[in-house]
């Protein structure tokens, strides 16, 4: 035990990195995901999200001024000056979720290219912080010029204003929608469940740096050396150090996972128990990636500032490909394609079949175990690099 303690302290001599990479990131989390809800419990009606749109109008035509009073009917249109400065400003402060720009000499050329069967004039767009939103408003507006595209093209001798008004009864028509309340609210776990995506950040950063100082201290030669000398048996030696780490890095799951409860997933945990504990188990088993890494680097000597640099990075880049920062939907079929090589990936997908379900079936308990059973399997394989480098070290 005392190779238990001694290893453990090790961890505890370093509050520094205990408490930016798992307490300051879980609370940034907390803060991040907290208002990213998506539908309204007690609405009875569905309502569209608005999104904040700089429209800059270089054209001047009717078509041009038909689009941004279209975008403006779905929008919070915001004025914002055409200058790179001032779009930039505005995108990167959140005053416009997306800058869409129509360029000089759209509406004629869209109308040529309707009747002569070329290609449609495209317009220039730029998003901001929130990119659900500006991927949405993006939509709208290219929804709008094919429209207007396809009205030019039937009606050949139409001119612009008479384009306008054929758009507009056309995009006049939409599907009336209704909101059912069911069991479990996918608005209401949305937050969670997002905290649980960027939890994949932090469990990666603070596992990697907090468990790989331990390991790496613990297989420094001198010390290697001394605890080899000693009565205790190596494998048991080798054991406690894992152990340690092993309860180190069921810890930083407890404070992460308490984090996330505390800032709103308590609603949920009384609502749907079961499916909250299968999101949580579904982080337990990911924790156990960092803690393979944070073992396979050590035995391949990573120094302490190594530690750090691949943790952030390695984070960053795995929760990227999980889902965390951006929904994989928006990104290209490349970027999709080598998701599926990541564990933050597999794991997200079990947590988003835990939360989205009002019931526990055998559907969702097979859909959360695959994603974790492949989690796992990532975590076997890195390990297995790390007994290999320690057998021959």
């Amino acid at each position: 035990m005392r190779i238990f303690r001694t290893a453990l302290s090790i961890a505890l001599r370093h509050p520094i990195y205990l408490g930016v990479y798992v307490l300051f990131l879980s609370a940034i989390g907390s803060f991040i995901t907290g208002s990213a809800v998506y539908v309204d419990e007690a609405a009875e009606t569905y309502e569209p999200a608005r999104a904040s749109i700089a429209v800059v109008d270089r054209d001047g035509s009717e078509l041009s001024r038909a689009l941004r009073d279209h975008l403006a009917t779905q929008n919070d249109v915001v004025d914002v000056s055409d200058e790179p400065f001032a779009l930039q400003d505005a995108l990167a402060t959140s005053q416009a979720n997306v800058a869409v720009v129509v360029p000089e000499g759209f509406g004629d050329a869209l109308l040529d290219a309707a009747r002569t069967e070329g290609d449609l004039p495209s317009i220039e767009v730029a998003y901001g912080g929130y990119t659900q939103a500006a991927a949405l408003a993006e939509q709208q507006a290219l929804r709008w010029v094919s429209l207007a595209g396809a009205a030019a093209a039937l009606e050949p001798d139409a001119d612009m204003d008479a384009v306008v008004d054929l758009v507009a009864d056309a995009s006049g028509v939409r599907a009336d929608i209704q909101v059912e309340a069911g069991e479990v609210s996918y608005g209401a776990a949305y937050p969670f469940q997002s905290y649980l995506s960027f939890t994949t950040y932090t469990l990666m950063c603070s596992v990697i740096v907090c468990v790989g100082l331990v390991f790496s201290k613990m297989s420094a030669p001198d010390l290697r050396s001394r605890m080899l000398g000693s009565p205790a048996r190596p494998r048991r030696v080798s054991m406690h150090v894992f152990l340690a780490c092993l309860v180190l890095t069921v810890a930083v799951w407890v404070v992460a996972s308490a984090v996330g409860l505390l800032s709103g997933g308590l609603r949920i945990a009384v609502v749907a128990p079961a499916q909250v504990a299968l999101a949580l188990a579904s982080m337990l088993v990911f924790a156990l990636v960092p803690l393979s890494l944070a073992f396979t680097l050590a035995q391949l000597g990573v120094t302490e500032d190594g530690l750090n640099a691949l943790g952030n990075i390695g984070g960053m880049v795995m929760s990227f490909l999980g889902g965390a920062w951006a929904p994989l939907s928006l990104m290209g079929s490349e970027v999709q394609a080598a998701a599926r090589f990541s564990p933050a990936f597999w794991t997200n997908e079990a947590v988003s079949a835990a939360l989205t379900t009002p019931v526990v079936t055998a559907d969702v308990l097979a859909r959360v175990g695959c994603g974790m059973g492949v989690t796992a399997l990532f975590a076997a394989a890195i390990a297995s690099i790390g007994l290999a480098a320690t057998r021959k070290r």
